[in-house]
């Protein structure tokens, strides 16, 4: 009887021994993938250790009762089987390994259309030059609308940065954690479905509707949300942007068309502080002003204004000025004086393009430009810019005077006008007259419509206390900067949508200010598709959906029914 019985446990552990072997291999190989997932940890380690536990084990059992090492064949088996045993746990240790460095060093690729993966160069810029930790929290509930979106753009964070931590709270079951990072802010309740960034004693709450724009389409701003929370808690100070009023100047207050508020909120998102600036009652231009913009005046400005921003660049101030060509030179910005001890000439005209095709009027002159890629001159400011269109409306060329041993500033254009263009001088009969170039008055192209200006070498005083710098390649001379645009037009609420328009503005403040590392491409909003359908086209995809597809197996069945017959 006792016989029959080890008989049949050998039996089944023969017919069953080799699956339940396979299902610890199976075990183990979950295992490591759920680490690849979620780490190693409990839900990785268990099912490692048992299935490792099973492989062992039923492996040794088979290997007493079938008696492997009793005769030469067994023992050839069972050195079989042990190498393949060793084999296997080659190839799970390599396994391992490859799981391990695939973990620690690899590349994600965003194989989108639209990038809806990826981050902004600028966003990559402002990762990359972190020098503090940045602890993110995440208080959203996971049946939020925009919840994996919120998770995978902040992956993509701590993936460009190591200095990004991602921690996620479900605020619903883990009220404990949620109390405790609320003490730790020290404030009394943590607002639920907000994300927290924490730098050293700074800490900034992200609130769904500045992730979402809950008006339909929704629109995901996840990434212009996030960054903007990073500058705010890595920055020890805001770049103080000074608009000049009084002459006539945009508003950045005014939200119409013409007005310029919506460049200034997209300032404000790269933790920039925007006050207003009236030249006459200060007297001066405030000691913290790390850029002053004056953003197309229409009057002109007094002597003494223009004596105090001239004394403010002196004391290596930093100006961005966007002029209009609706003054007339019989009326003045004051500007040109001032702006020719830097190398750089205004001229009273208006850059025409006489290359718009229109349909029905043919080859038409235009005011409005479209600077691309080849109209893009090589500078900090313009990289990356040359996959997106900048509109110019409107403008005065803006040039470099030629190169003077006895100037120490250089201009240098930042943009130009498309061949085919030219300043036109005859402003009064503009509306009028269709524009024609004239050889003899008109400046002919390429028109640049925009330059900047810098100290081109390292003034005397600087040299000769320390002569080691004069040859220094990476000495970099202190002095003024200038950016100015022959337009104002350009960063209006009308035209800042425009996808070049707002990140070259930006890019010259960040430019002016000494900020290197937040120049780029900024995000952009989700690219929306829409099919649009005719009446036509619907009646053809209902026939075909709801007739069509359903007749194609009844006729095919129909003629293999009647071929069959036959």
């Amino acid at each position: 009887m006792n016989t029959l019985n080890n008989k049949k446990k050998n039996d089944w552990l023969d017919q069953f021994g080799g699956y339940i072997v396979l299902a610890g291999i199976v075990t183990v190989v979950a295992g490591f993938g759920v680490s690849r997932i979620l780490a190693w940890g409990l839900a990785s380690l268990i099912p490692v250790g048992v299935g490792g536990g099973i492989i062992i084990g039923f492996t040794t059992a088979k290997a007493i009762r079938n008696k492997w090492f009793s005769s030469e064949a067994s023992k050839r088996k069972a050195l079989v089987g042990t190498n393949v045993a060793i084999m296997s746990i080659f190839a799970a240790g390599i396994f391992a390994i490859v799981g391990f460095l695939n973990n620690r060093h690899y590349e994600r690729f965003d194989l989108t259309v639209t990038g809806k993966y990826s981050l902004s160069q600028k966003t990559k810029n402002i990762l990359k030059n972190l020098d503090k930790p940045v602890v993110v929290t995440t208080l959203f509930n996971p049946g939020e609308m925009f919840y994996e979106q919120i998770m995978d753009i902040l992956k993509e964070y701590a993936y460009h940065s190591d200095k990004i931590k991602v921690e996620s709270i479900d605020p619903l079951r883990n009220r404990t954690k949620v109390e405790e990072l609320a003490k730790r802010l020290e404030i009394d309740a943590l607002q639920l479905n907000t994300v927290v960034f924490e730098c050293s004693e700074h800490s900034k709450h992200v609130q769904q509707n500045e992730v979402i724009e809950k008006q339909y389409p929704f629109k995901f701003k996840g990434e212009e949300a996030f960054t903007e929370a990073i500058l705010n808690v890595t920055q020890e100070k805001q770049t103080a942007i000074y608009f000049v009023t009084g002459h006539g100047e945009r508003q950045f207050e005014d939200y119409d068309r013409a007005g310029i508020s919506g460049i200034a909120n997209a300032l404000k998102r790269d933790n920039c502080r925007i006050v207003p600036l009236d030249i006459l009652n200060t007297k001066k231009i405030p000691d913290d002003c790390d850029v002053l913009v004056v953003s197309g005046p229409t009057k002109a400005y007094l002597t003494e204004e223009l004596n105090i921003i001239r004394n403010y660049l002196e004391n290596r101030g930093k100006l961005l000025l966007m002029l209009e060509p609706a003054i007339t030179p019989n009326n003045p910005t004051g500007f040109k004086t001032l702006l020719a001890e830097y190398g750089i000439v205004v001229r009273d005209d208006v850059v025409v393009y006489n290359k718009v095709n229109m349909p029905l009027f043919g080859i038409q002159t235009v005011a409005e430009i479209y600077v691309g890629k080849d109209e893009y001159a090589e500078s900090k400011i313009t990289d990356g810019l040359k996959s997106y269109n900048t509109i110019i409306l409107g403008a005065c060329s803006v040039g470099s005077a030629p190169p003077n041993d006895q100037m120490p500033y250089q201009a240098a254009s930042l943009i130009n006008a498309p061949e085919g263009s030219w300043g036109e001088t005859d402003v009064a009969n503009l509306r009028q007259n269709k524009p024609e170039l004239n050889m003899d008055v008109d400046l002919q192209g390429p028109v640049s419509l925009a330059v900047t200006s810098q100290v081109k070498e390292l003034p005397k005083s600087v040299t000769q206390s320390h002569p080691a710098m004069a040859n220094d390649p990476n000495a970099q001379a202190q002095g003024a900067r200038l950016v100015v645009f022959g337009d104002a037009d350009f960063v209006s609420n009308e035209y800042v949508e425009n996808p070049g328009n707002a990140d070259l503005f930006r890019n010259s403040i960040n430019w002016l200010a000494k900020k290197e590392t937040q120049l780029g491409i900024s995000a952009k909003p989700p690219d929306l598709r829409k099919a649009t359908i005719s009446p036509v086209q619907m009646n053809f995809i209902f026939w075909v959906s709801i007739a069509g597809i359903p007749v194609v197996p009844i006729v095919i069945g129909s003629l293999v029914w009647w071929k069959r017959r036959r």
